[in-house]
């Protein structure tokens, strides 16, 4: 009779025990898996600029890194790239920020995580396109403005590093 009170009393005691090291083995992985997840939902930092391409030099003007002239001289017809103006947005993961570019032009940036953004771009207060696509680093993500006779305006889009 001792023996088996002995032996439920051993058994309560290791449920008991086990009951607490599941109980803290779960605490520990929630926490642990909170934190985890929370270092993934990174944040992604975006160059956007508002760049002017014509067939005319402009003196005086700033004009668009050599890496930008080249991508842009390829599929567009203008030779001279100007950047009109720029901003670096910070862009937490599934959100999205709004910045304006110009009197008439602005974006509206989405992180749609893992690199990939979503821009829709405005003219006026009209979307006039929106664009989805990974960005990375050293790559650019371009969209077309309006364009007249001798020139167009474009956003151009680049991973800060």
């Amino acid at each position: 009779m001792a023996n088996e009170l002995e032996t439920s009393f051993a058994m309560t005691l290791l449920r008991r025990h086990n009951l607490n090291r599941l109980a803290f083995l779960l605490a520990l992985l929630f926490f642990a898996g909170g934190g985890w997840v929370s270092a993934q939902a990174d944040s992604i930092s975006v160059n956007a600029r508002l760049v002017l391409g014509t067939g005319k030099e402009k003196q005086g003007s700033k004009k668009v890194s050599e890496s930008i002239r080249k991508r842009l001289a390829k599929v567009f017809k203008w030779m001279h790239y100007y950047q009109l103006s720029s901003k670096k947005l910070t862009i937490e993961d599934a959100k999205t920020q709004t910045s304006k570019l110009s009197k008439n032009a602005s974006i509206k940036v989405t992180n749609q995580k893992n690199g990939k953004i979503s821009v829709s771009l405005f003219s006026g207060g009209k979307m006039l396109l929106q664009k989805t696509q990974t960005l990375r680093t050293g790559h650019y993500m371009v969209l077309a403005g309006k364009s007249t006779g001798d020139s167009a305006w474009f956003i151009v889009l680049s991973k800060s590093k």
